[in-house]
């Protein structure tokens, strides 16, 4: 005979885990309503209101980046210095409300691109960045790819949402399982989701 606590041990709990900075002192980022906020010490506040020390990590990134300044002075039309800060973060850190924090303990984890202007954005691969595997970055197009295999979309069904050949598809999976090290479309789908992109 089976008894409820016998059940109870055949059973793994899911443990849900909330999202960061709600029970610890980490910075999750993100977007609600069109407005750049962030969770820390259980409260949920506009970026820009942030203690200083926890902005400083995400301000010397961006100065230590000449080429995202640039780009967000010409291609976003950016000139105030808070502007272009809240422009940064929401490109490189506003991808994913989740468990694993933007900023703990002092170190940066940038989420992966997810915004809905990815396919025309002119800081692609500059103020976003798509995440590195072991042979190097997905370009723009590598990276819109592995997101609609993530998806679980076949070939034909890629080919014709991107407007390409299928032929160009399977090259573009071919660059992206080398760059990945990764062998096969179940492997891309698995990075997908490791990066919490979808």
């Amino acid at each position: 005979m089976t008894t409820c606590s016998n059940l109870f041990n055949h059973f793994n709990p899911i443990i849900m885990k909330l999202p960061a900075g709600l029970i610890d002192n980490s910075v999750e980022v993100f977007k609600h309503n069109g407005v750049l906020k962030a969770a820390t010490n259980g409260s949920i506040i506009n970026y820009l209101e942030l203690h200083p020390v926890l902005r400083e990590p995400f301000q010397a990134e961006l100065l230590g980046e000449p080429l995202t300044i640039e780009c967000l002075r010409t291609e976003f039309k950016l000139l105030q210095a808070d502007e272009m800060e809240e422009q940064f973060v929401d490109c490189r850190y506003a991808g994913a409300f989740d468990h694993v924090p933007d900023l703990k303990e002092g170190k940066l984890l940038p989420d992966s691109p997810m915004c809905n202007k990815l396919k025309t954005c002119k800081g692609f691969g500059t103020v976003c960045k798509a995440p590195k595997g072991p042979n190097g970055a997905l370009s723009r197009h590598e990276y819109m790819i592995a997101l609609k295999e993530g998806e679980g979309k076949q070939d034909k069904e890629i080919a014709h949402e991107c407007s390409i050949e299928i032929t160009t598809v399977r090259t573009h999976l071919s660059r992206i399982r080398n760059k990945l090290c990764i062998n096969n479309r179940i492997e891309i789908g698995f990075w997908i989701q490791s990066k919490g992109i979808l």
